[in-house]
């Protein structure tokens, strides 16, 4: 993420997720296909009310459909995160968001405070083309490189776990909050 990104993250609009956003997200982390007709039915209301918070969801860019692609069963078998140091000028710092960018094995990459100022997801058809195509190339860009391969995914993105958590935390804060008995003044 460039400098611009992030400052045209901080300024975007927060969006305010209700109990139907939250599940009709968690719907869709679980299956992405399904249809306006099929959320309806799963949600019990009209398809004109999921179309209308799925499109604010789309519209706004808290919610994006996207395949999620077993890597492994198409020849992809480096997966590697890759932490990186970078104690260098701007102008080299530049130039590694330029490679980042630019070469298409780094699918993710984020800026973090922490032991690594930078980690990227990198994938390739084997370790030696991933060490030798990507890994070499970083190098010289950063002051330090750390990798970790992949051996055994233990769990999947659970968006849709996630998703549920927070609509039975905010069920429960609200349900909290009607059971608090109303102050009143000067007691």
């Amino acid at each position: 993420m460039t400098p611009d990104d992030r400052a045209k993250r901080r300024g975007a609009a927060s969006v305010t997720a209700d109990a139907l956003d939250l599940r009709i997200m968690e719907l869709l982390a679980e299956d992405g296909s399904l249809s306006y007709k099929q959320l309806a039915e799963k949600l019990k209301v009209d398809k004109r009310t999921v179309s209308k918070h799925l499109d604010s969801l789309k519209r706004n860019g808290a919610v994006r459909i996207t395949a999620e692609i077993d890597w492994s069963l198409i020849g992809v078998n480096a997966f590697a995160f890759v932490g990186t140091m970078t104690a260098l000028g701007d102008e080299d710092v530049a130039k590694l968001y330029e490679f980042i960018k630019n070469e298409p094995r780094v699918i993710e990459a984020y800026s973090t405070l922490g032991s690594d100022e930078y980690f990227l997801v990198v994938l390739d058809r084997d370790l030696q083309t991933l060490r030798e195509e990507v890994l070499r190339k970083l190098e010289p860009l950063t002051a330090d490189l750390s990798t970790a391969i992949v051996s055994t995914r233990i769990k999947r993105k659970d968006y849709a776990a996630f998703l549920s958590f927070l609509r039975q935390r905010r069920e429960g804060s609200d349900l909290s909050r009607a059971k608090e008995p109303s102050r009143k003044s000067g007691s």
